[in-house]
C-alpha cells in the first residue's frame, strides 16, 4: 500500500495544490459551504500552524491542503501547484539552472514530502513535491475536486523553455470543439501510457469529469496574457475545480462573500467560471459534458 501510495504520480505531474492566506487566515469554513467539503488537521509535529487537508464527505482521499507545509509567509492569498519530482534538490538546482528561483526550502515535512516552493523567471509560483509518505491528492477529476491548473504569463515561449527544462514538458495547441478557440496544453510525454499501466483502459477514454479524449499526455495548461493585463497582478499558476453545477458554485460563491471575476461561459463542451473567495484567491471551476455517444 505504502508503496502504491508513493507512485500514484510519476516525476513531472502535478500532484497537489495548497492555498495559502495572509497572517494565516484558512477559508476552510467558506469552502466548506461551497463545496461540502470537511476538514482534517494534518499539521506535522512540532508546527507551529495547523494545516488542514479537504475531503469530501462522501468518500475517502485528500482533495487539497490548507495552510503551507513550510510556513511560508504570504502577503496575498495564493494557490500553489506541486509538481511530483524523483528529487528536490536535483530540481531545485535545475530551477536555477534554468532561471528560475527557489524561494524556500527543499525541506523535510515529516510523514509527507520533501517540498519547495519556486518561481519560474516570470514570477509564477509552485512547488515540488518528493514523495516520502504521501503521493499527492487521491480525489482528482471528479465533481468538487481538483481537475488542472493553468500557467498565466505574459511571454508562453519563454515559460514553455523553462518548464520543457525543469520538468520535460512539451506544448500542443488545440481547438476547442472544431471552433476558433485555440488553447495550449502543457504535456508530460509518456503521462498516458503510465496512466494505462496504473489503470488499464484509461487511456485515451473519457474522464469521469467528462474531459474529451486525446488528454492522455496532459498535465496543466498554458495561457498567453498580455504584458499590460498582469501589470496589475503577476504571472501565475491558477487552479480549477471539477463541479456538477458551475452556475451554482458561482452563485453560492458570490452568496458566501466570494467575488465572481470570470462570468459563467459555455467553451467547447464546458461551463467554466471563476470566482475569489472572501479573502481574495482565485479558483476557477469547470462543468464538463459528456457528448453524445
Amino acid at each position: 500500500m505504502a508503496r502504491r501510495e508513493q507512485a500514484r504520480y510519476p516525476a513531472g505531474v502535478p500532484c497537489w495544490v495548497e492555498l495559502t492566506e495572509a497572517n494565516g487566515e484558512l477559508s476552510t469554513s467558506f469552502f466548506g459551504d461551497l463545496l461540502g467539503w470537511r476538514f482534517e488537521d494534518r499539521a506535522p509535529e512540532g508546527a507551529a500552524a495547523p494545516y488542514f487537508v479537504a475531503s469530501l464527505p462522501d468518500q475517502d482521499g485528500d482533495v487539497a491542503g490548507f495552510g503551507s507545509l513550510l510556513a511560508e509567509p504570504v502577503q496575498n492569498p495564493v494557490w500553489t501547484t506541486y509538481v511530483r519530482v524523483d528529487s528536490a534538490d536535483e530540481s531545485a538546482e535545475r530551477v536555477s539552472t534554468a532561471g528560475g528561483t527557489v524561494l524556500q526550502g527543499p525541506t523535510d515535512v515529516e510523514g509527507i514530502a520533501r517540498v519547495a516552493v519556486c518561481a519560474d523567471p516570470a514570477g509564477a509560483r509552485f512547488g515540488l513535491w518528493e514523495a516520502r509518505g504521501s503521493g499527492g491528492a487521491h480525489l482528482v477529476n471528479r465533481p468538487d475536486t481538483w481537475n488542472f491548473s493553468n500557467l498565466v504569463t505574459s511571454d508562453p515561449e519563454a515559460a514553455a523553455d523553462f518548464y520543457g527544462k525543469v520538468f520535460g514538458w512539451r506544448t500542443q495547441n488545440v481547438r476547442f470543439g472544431g471552433g476558433a478557440q485555440d488553447a495550449t496544453m502543457l504535456l508530460l510525454p509518456g503521462y498516458g501510457d503510465f496512466l494505462e499501466e496504473l489503470a488499464p483502459g484509461t487511456k485515451d477514454r473519457h474522464t469521469e469529469s467528462g474531459a474529451p479524449e486525446g488528454f492522455s499526455d496532459a498535465v496543466g495548461w498554458l495561457s498567453a496574457v498580455p504584458y499590460e493585463a498582469l501589470a496589475e497582478t503577476v504571472a501565475q499558476w491558477a487552479v480549477e475545480f471539477s463541479v456538477a453545477d458551475a452556475e451554482s458554485v458561482l452563485i453560492r460563491a458570490a452568496q458566501l462573500g466570494g467575488t465572481v471575476i470570470t462570468p459563467l461561459a459555455d467553451m467547447g463542451g464546458m461551463r467554466y467560471g471563476a470566482f475569489q473567495d472572501p479573502r481574495g484567491a482565485a479558483m476557477a471551476v469547470n462543468e464538463f459534458h459528456q457528448p453524445p455517444t
